[in-house]
């Protein structure tokens, strides 16, 4: 580690790397040797994996590798969504919530010691304020570039915000639920009815979505989006609409699930492989799973009892 905290990389770290701006080429050891996946923009794979199955090791993996290129949404989140949280400039805004710490910049060498409190698996992600901040100052910055562009005398459309954006899905998936975003402050209400109540007052799966959808929507172009358990605290009424939104509003991005639930994983239209085990050398022992073949019951049966 450095004086940061930072983990540097060394010779050990098998190789992950972003081939080209169109695609990621991954490779993954295996008892066999390397195991090579392509994953391209606009394109997604799920792991799907039992517990002790190596799953959280592997987004870490993965993280690690791409640097930059890769964005980690951790099982292990806080969800605490505070609208009142201090605003601060939108590139400072980013840099927390790409590595941790908001004058980092695009410095990836914060990221173990900040993002991940140096324990990368298990340390519980909390950048809820962060992401809030970015949305915020996004849509401060966009609303000064309309104003003064109407003030010059174009009186042409203005451009949507990120927070614009969030409210149109997030309003979709839950239609009988409102979202009022000021400048400064979020609040949601039943369409017709009053009164409104704070964001702080969401209950977990509204946040859960709102996080979600914030996280894709900010998200840097050309990434991989790596995110472990996507299925946490959302209703599967809405999980496959929920991702079906997101991936179509990034095609200029990849998306790499982790998960143990078969129904989500059935749903997707994805590269799939199955993790059978892993040992912490680290290596995994892994299989495609055959397209359009869907899950067997010998493997339903290896995820439903581990």
């Amino acid at each position: 580690q450095d004086e940061r905290g930072a983990d540097r990389g060394d010779n050990s770290v098998p190789r992950v790397r972003s081939e080209s701006v169109m695609s990621f080429s991954v490779a993954i050891p295996t008892p066999g040797g390397p195991f090579a996946i392509d994953v391209a923009l606009g394109s997604s794979v799920i792991f799907v994996g039992a517990n002790g199955g190596g799953k959280t090791r592997l987004a870490v993996l993965l993280e690690d590798a791409l640097k930059l290129s890769a964005h980690r949404i951790s099982a292990h989140r806080q969800l605490t969504l505070n609208p009142s949280v201090p605003k601060i400039g939108e590139s400072h805004a980013l840099a927390g919530l790409r590595v941790g710490y908001a004058t980092a910049g695009e410095d990836v060498n914060y990221r173990g010691g900040h993002r991940w409190k140096s324990d990368a698996a298990v340390a519980l992600l909390s950048d809820y304020d962060f992401l809030l901040q970015a949305l915020f100052a996004e849509q401060t910055n966009k609303a000064l570039i309309t104003h003064t562009r109407v003030r010059a005398g174009d009186r042409g459309d203005a451009d949507p915000t990120k927070f614009e954006q969030l409210a149109e899905m997030w309003e979709r998936l839950l239609p009988h639920r409102k979202l009022e975003i000021t400048g400064d402050d979020i609040r949601v209400g039943f369409p017709g009815l009053v009164p409104w109540y704070p964001a702080s007052a969401m209950s977990d799966g509204e946040r859960a979505i709102f996080y979600m959808i914030g996280q894709v929507l900010t998200a840097s172009a050309n990434s991989l989006l790596i995110v472990d358990e996507p299925e946490l605290h959302v209703h599967r009424s809405i999980m496959s609409k929920l991702w079906d939104e997101l991936e179509a509003a990034r095609p200029d991005c990849a998306f790499a699930f982790i998960t143990h639930d078969l129904e989500f994983a059935a749903t997707r239209v994805a590269q799939k492989f199955v993790l059978r085990d892993y040992l912490p050398t680290p290596q995994w022992t892994l299989e495609a799973v055959p397209k359009d073949a869907g899950f067997s019951e010998e493997i339903a049966t290896l995820l439903r009892f581990t």
